[in-house]
């Protein structure tokens, strides 16, 4: 192998996560138009947060989701980490942004993202629905995360995660879409 042919192995392993962190430089931001930063610990906290949203005399949302997709995105979301997503970023992609950015997250103990984006591949979600359905449907698939004991799927992004990790991804995504409400 010459020095040609090291630089051109090299190009990919330098450009590739620089891009990446140039396209998710918004999943950055401190507060992405947040009306607040949220944080849980874990997925009880994030719970505990959905009932006070469920039994809020009023809701705003600065986004142009309905309370209904939002809820319904976050619980597919959680339940494709035991399906499996129905579309995924390429494996070179998650293997090296997908990672840097999930790293990224963990250290700054929240994620960022556009929270009109439907996850690739998963069914458009209807403005209005029943929110009592859809609260019930997020806290059974929490319930069911918690107690899934087989192997869990990659994550569309983020590549193959630990039980633990995948907890702390659901559980900055539930405060990412529940610091854009206030009630």
């Amino acid at each position: 192998m010459d020095e040609k042919d090291i630089f051109k192995l090299a190009i990919p392993i330098v450009a590739v996560p620089l891009v990446g962190v140039w396209w998710f430089k918004h999943h950055f931001a401190d507060h992405n138009q947040a009306k607040r930063l949220l944080s849980f610990k874990n997925l009880d906290e994030g719970m505990n947060e959905l009932d006070k949203i469920q039994h809020a005399h009023s809701l705003k949302i600065d986004n142009d989701w309905t309370l209904y997709q939002n809820l319904v995105h976050c619980t597919q979301s959680i339940a494709f980490s035991m399906t499996g997503y129905p579309e995924y970023k390429p494996r070179l992609f998650r293997e090296t942004v997908g990672k840097l950015v999930f790293n990224q997250f963990e250290h700054q103990g929240y994620m960022r993202h556009d929270r009109n984006e439907p996850l690739p591949g998963a069914i458009l979600i209807q403005p209005n629905g029943n929110i009592h359905e859809a609260v019930s449907d997020l806290k059974k698939t929490v319930t069911d995360f918690e107690n899934f004991t087989q192997e869990l799927k990659p994550h569309f992004v983020f590549g193959k995660l630990s039980k633990s990790q995948f907890a702390d991804a659901h559980c900055m995504h539930l405060a990412d879409h529940f610091a854009i409400m206030t009630y």
